[in-house]
């Protein structure tokens, strides 16, 4: 008998049993149904002889490959050997967690014998003697560690000696900053930068989980350190304590792949950390032990941010993250519109699923739609494969469309399609496929006139703006400059493998009172060159003269005026003062209209002036104000 477990995504295989041969083809009759056009009716047949699985081709027109090369006569299967037929792939005594991480849904793991093969049994050995020598080896020397740190090395030793990485780190999260911190590595670079992208999958999944090519991989090879350090294979698993994720274990190398065994040993290594450190933390006064079954996932947080208008837009996100209506985030450039689509996709109860970012003012119109929907193998010059689009792969999950705007006229009709019916066709095939996916959009144009212009479909406008979600600028929010440069300056610090220096009240001040026309992406470079161009010996936190010199703040003043003094407070003060004034003068010396015009409140444009030592102007009689 052989088994044949069919992938259609996590956790949702299907398993079917034959005594001796089976079929493969597109016809009815056949044993095994494949429904795609590069498949003849009665394709290929598997056969179990003699204890030993075979493949053998039945006149396709397409041929049947086994690892790569067209099959000619029957063949014998080994352990490993790839049978591809059409756009499908067999995987013979693979593991079926690694086959769909490398190949995708479309693959079919192979097993002669009468059951589903033994994992475990089949995992090559490590040095010591297995992988349950390594899991018990661990758990020994963690009972004789006496503090955190010596346990962290301890678990750091076992998964070098087990697991082979180029860079090994035990990582605890720091909730406060929502950010994962280092206790122990090792790596061969001098700045150590961790995907944060790995470390959030691993923790919705809340297991362990390997990466076969991180550069490949759709989600996964947008991640700035994946790219960086050109990583092939990564492997991360989240500690868990009382039911909530406390750090993380994580692997990574540039050669040979971590594989669904080596992410279930990692998730051993993890556990035992995790009791040793739970073994080791003081238990508050009163407290109880835990009993039964663990705490449920802790809520996903909101992105950073305090002020009315914010809470405004997280509240609205709050509200929609449980349906499964379109959503269309709008605001300026940086004002961290993907935050908000990322914290309504793990909010959702597709939290567990991928979360797709596509740029679409960074794709080339000529190629849109391949990247989008995807293609088949010889669907235009240099198509050389077959290619899964992102609307594909975000199949269960969510796909955020970015800049959704600068679509072209061509790709808005598709895209339509999609919205209404959740079916399209790869380029260059016309086998309709259906997807399960959350569409959420974005953009800082004006999309209502764009579609008075006609540069953007109505129809198209009302499918995206079911639920609409408008980001505030940050210079509408002054209140969350202070706990959003906190947060950027630690992962700034984490990201370039420094110590986080903090940051002064100083300098949080002056901070707070620049307008920041590039929002939050530009506070976040500020910060990134302060620490960058920090002297070496320099100590203490950040200052408001450090932050200065990172701003050219020449480049906001308007033509014909001076900041003066040399300070970032300085230069912001003088900037205030000419926008407060010129707005008193438009308004006629009417305090409301021009707090209306400044976009702040009255109270607000009242302190200011008394700040800054500004009188109502005196050009002309003040029109008389009504309160």
């Amino acid at each position: 008998m052989a088994v044949l477990l069919a992938l259609f995504g996590p956790k949702r295989g299907v398993r079917l049993e034959i005594d001796a041969q089976a079929t493969l083809g597109r016809s009815s009759d056949a044993d095994l149904q494949l429904v795609d056009g590069k498949v003849s009716r009665l394709h290929c047949k598997f056969t179990v002889r003699d204890g030993r699985l075979e493949v053998a081709d039945l006149g396709s027109h397409n041929g049947t490959y086994v690892n790569g090369e067209k099959l000619s006569a029957a063949r014998a299967l080994a352990a490993g050997d790839e049978v591809a037929v059409g756009d499908s792939l067999f995987l013979v005594d693979g593991g079926a967690d690694a086959a769909a991480a490398r190949f995708g849904d479309a693959t079919l793991i192979v097993t002669p014998g009468s059951a589903a093969p033994d994992v475990a049994a089949a995992a090559p050995a490590t040095p010591e003697g297995g992988r349950l020598a390594a899991a018990s080896a661990l758990a020994l020397e963690l009972a004789g560690c006496g503090d955190l740190e010596s346990a962290a090395r301890a678990v750091l030793s076992a998964m070098e000696k087990a697991l082979a990485p180029k860079r090994g780190f035990v990582l605890l999260w720091d909730r406060a900053q929502a950010l994962a911190r280092p206790l122990v590595g090792r790596s061969d670079d001098a700045t150590v930068s961790i995907s944060r992208t790995v470390l959030e999958l691993a923790a919705r999944r809340r297991r362990a989980v390997a990466v076969e090519d991180a550069v490949e991989d759709r989600v996964l090879r947008q991640a700035r350190s994946v790219v960086r350090n050109q990583l092939r294979a990564v492997a991360v698993a989240p500690v868990m304590l009382g039911g909530e994720v406390a750090g993380f274990l994580h692997v990574d190398r540039a050669g040979q792949s971590y594989t669904a065994e080596d992410a279930a040993l990692l998730d051993c290594f993890a556990a035992a950390f995790a009791l040793a450190s739970h073994l080791r933390a003081p238990v508050p006064a009163g407290a109880a032990p835990a009993r039964g079954r663990a705490a449920p996932a802790p809520p996903a947080e909101a992105p950073i941010g305090g002020s009315a208008s914010w809470r405004a837009a997280i509240r609205i996100a709050d509200a929609s993250a449980s349906a499964t209506s379109t959503v269309l985030i709008t605001g300026e450039s940086g004002t961290g519109k993907e935050e908000i689509a990322s914290y309504l996709h793990r909010r959702s109860a597709r939290g567990a699923g991928p979360f797709v970012a596509v740029n679409c003012g960074a794709i080339a119109e000529t190629l849109a739609e391949s990247e989008l929907f995807g293609h088949e193998k010889g669907a235009f010059t240099g198509s050389t494969a077959s290619r899964t689009g992102s609307v594909e792969a975000a199949d269960g999950g969510t796909l955020f469309l970015d800049e959704v705007g600068e679509l072209s006229a061509a790709i808005q009709v598709k895209l339509l399609r999609v919205l209404q019916e959740r079916v399209f066709c790869r380029v260059g095939s016309t086998i309709p496929r259906r997807v399960d996916v959350r569409f959420v959009a974005a953009t800082h144009r004006d999309l209502e006139a764009d579609v008075r212009a006609g540069r953007f479909r109505e129809d198209l406008f009302y499918r995206l703006a079911v639920i609409r979600i408008k980001v505030p600028p940050l210079r509408e929010r002054p209140d969350d400059v202070a706990p959003l440069a906190r947060v950027l300056l630690a992962r700034t610090a984490a990201a370039l493998g420094r110590r986080d220096p903090g940051i002064a009240d100083g300098a949080l001040d002056a901070l707070q009172r620049w307008r920041w026309p590039g929002n939050v992406r530009e506070l976040g470079n500020v910060l990134e060159r302060a620490l960058v161009l920090r002297a070496p010996e320099a100590t203490g936190p950040i200052d408001a003269a450090e932050v200065a010199a990172s701003v050219d703040v020449d480049l906001h003043v308007d033509a014909g005026t001076h900041a003066v003094g040399t300070t970032l407070a300085s230069k912001v003060d003088a900037l205030e003062r000419v926008e407060i004034e010129t707005a008193l003068r438009k308004a006629r010396g009417v305090k409301a209209r021009a707090a209306q015009a400044l976009g702040l409140s009255r109270p607000t444009l009242d302190k200011k002036m008394a700040d800054l030592d500004i009188d109502v102007w005196r050009g002309e009689p003040a029109a008389k104000e009504t309160k």
